[in-house]
């Protein structure tokens, strides 16, 4: 199982992550291909509070997703209807140091179907709990955090 680890200030954990068209992936799958092209990192604020994961428009038009379906989100004002796109998560081994390189990643075998955000400052990718429990989040009082999946 792939073992994701980084830091946390205590009150928030981001962590570097690809984010995949399900049909890039797809085809990518059954080629003979060693490297998946068109990843490159985003920032992601693991939230165990969000049910699901939401990408903001930064992700949508740098890896020109098509909008799948709509979804209605319950947030912090209230109900909201937001496009919806279908990816996969993938998880750095190491924290990517050249956009050029060629960075190991696990994908999440899990098809997402996660709702646009607001454009957002700080981070990405709000990763919720339709990625988290694929696997087991682990926050320790020490300042770390793993994920295992």
């Amino acid at each position: 199982m792939p073992l994701i680890q980084g830091r946390h200030n205590g009150r928030a954990a981001v962590v570097p992550i690809a984010i995949i068209d399900v049909a890039k992936y797809r085809g990518h799958k059954f080629s003979n291909a060693p490297v998946l092209p068109g990843t490159k990192p985003f920032r992601a604020l693991i939230d165990t509070g969000a049910t699901s994961t939401m990408i903001s428009p930064r992700v949508v038009s740098s890896l020109g997703l098509q909008q799948v379906n709509m979804r209605r989100y319950n947030g912090l004002g209230g109900l909201f209807d937001r496009p919806a796109y279908l990816f996969h998560v993938a998880f750095y081994h190491a924290v990517p140091t050249a956009p050029a390189a060629i960075n190991p990643i696990s994908i999440c075998l899990k098809e997402i179907n996660g709702g646009a955000l607001s454009d957002e400052d700080t981070f990405d990718v709000l990763l919720g709990m339709d990625v988290l429990r694929t696997g087991n989040l682990r926050v320790d009082k020490d300042g770390t955090f793993s994920f295992e999946f």
